[in-house]
């Protein structure tokens, strides 16, 4: 069993890592991945240089790490989708808590999108197995509706792509910042919109 002072450690360390993400997210926003410098995210986080490299080997290695920290909480809300009750409501509650995952990660994600977009297929191994797993989540809980016969047979995969680009596109515009956050009251409406338009039109 590890010590308290074991544990606290690793405590301080992982405070550590988040914050330096958090600063290379906030850097990548504003400068993109090449003009922006590990010197430059060691002065958003208040920190030396050389501390980065105790937690990432490279500047690739943080834009990695982001991908990452956005595709585990986007699983999250997926893995947890219901198998039962009201089959709409499920659905449109994790969309409405994708949105919540976003709206919060913004700037991560921001950063993030700014980095990717700069090196575009240089990162792709990274980024799209993660963007597949959500995917194929989503495509998993189609297929338990239309063997229950709640939805009608239709191409799973590319409803799931749907599903998962609709909620892409209706949070650009505050990821970009030309929209204000949305309120938790406007996520449901747009999570119930999303639904509307595509889950009920699969309905048996």
């Amino acid at each position: 069993m590890a010590s308290s002072g074991e544990e606290r450690r690793a405590r301080r360390a992982q405070e550590r890592r988040q914050m330096i993400l958090a600063a290379a997210a906030r850097v990548f926003a504003r400068k993109g991945f090449e003009k922006a410098t590990t010197r430059e995210i060691a002065q958003e986080a208040d920190i030396s240089e050389g501390t980065i490299y105790n937690y990432f080997s490279s500047k690739k290695q943080l834009v990695v790490a982001l991908a990452e920290v956005v595709q585990a909480k986007l699983t999250a809300v997926m893995s947890e989708l219901p198998s039962n009750g009201d089959n709409r409501a499920n659905m449109a509650q994790a969309i409405e808590q994708a949105l919540a995952v976003i709206a919060d990660s913004a700037v991560v994600i921001r950063g993030l999108v700014t980095a990717l977009w700069d090196q575009g297929p240089r990162f792709d191994g990274y980024l799209i197995p993660g963007a597949h797993r959500l995917i194929a989540r989503v495509e998993e809980y189609l297929e338990a509706q239309v063997s229950a016969g709640v939805i009608r047979p239709c191409h799973l995969h590319t409803v799931a792509r749907m599903v998962m680009g609709m909620v892409v596109y209706v949070t650009m515009p505050y990821l970009q910042g030309i929209e204000l956050m949305p309120s938790a009251e406007q996520r449901c409406g747009k999570a119930e919109l999303l639904v509307g338009v595509l889950f009920d039109r699969l309905r048996v």
